[in-house]
């Protein structure tokens, strides 16, 4: 996503949805964490830590990663815990499920679902784009 961020930086809209897979006993957890980091401001923080980190993924190291981000750890643990929270990631998944996302990750370009993972697939889709868009 960084090489296409880069490569169109005026013309690409990048939206992240949770769709924290059920068999995955960390995933709904870290979800949670990203999205009471987004509450301070520091979702993609979070995020990032989630996803470089994911072998170590658990509440204990969510904490200390909220920490090492510059959250209030006290708003960051209601927040995890809030109904809101559960809510944002809830309404993410139904939507998800509305466009048959299956697994993770899942891009969409334009409503499209590219047929493999390539900077290059990817980047000639979003051209593609671009010229039809522009057509009159």
């Amino acid at each position: 996503m960084d090489q296409i961020l880069k490569a169109f930086p005026n013309d690409v809209r990048f939206v992240f949805k949770n769709y924290p897979l059920p068999f995955h006993p960390n995933a709904m957890p870290a979800a949670k964490a990203a999205v009471a980091a987004g509450k301070q401001g520091k979702f993609w923080e979070m995020h990032d830590k989630l996803f470089q980190n994911a072998k170590e993924l658990g509440p204990d190291k969510y904490e200390i990663w909220a920490k090492e981000i510059g959250l209030d750890i006290d708003r960051f643990k209601t927040d995890v815990e809030s109904p809101e929270t559960s809510a944002v990631i809830t309404d993410d998944m139904k939507e998800a499920g509305k466009v048959t996302v299956r697994g993770t990750p899942t891009f969409f370009i334009n409503g499209k679902i590219p047929t493999a993972r390539s900077f290059e697939l990817y980047k000639s889709m979003i051209e593609e784009e671009i010229k039809a868009k522009k057509k009159p």
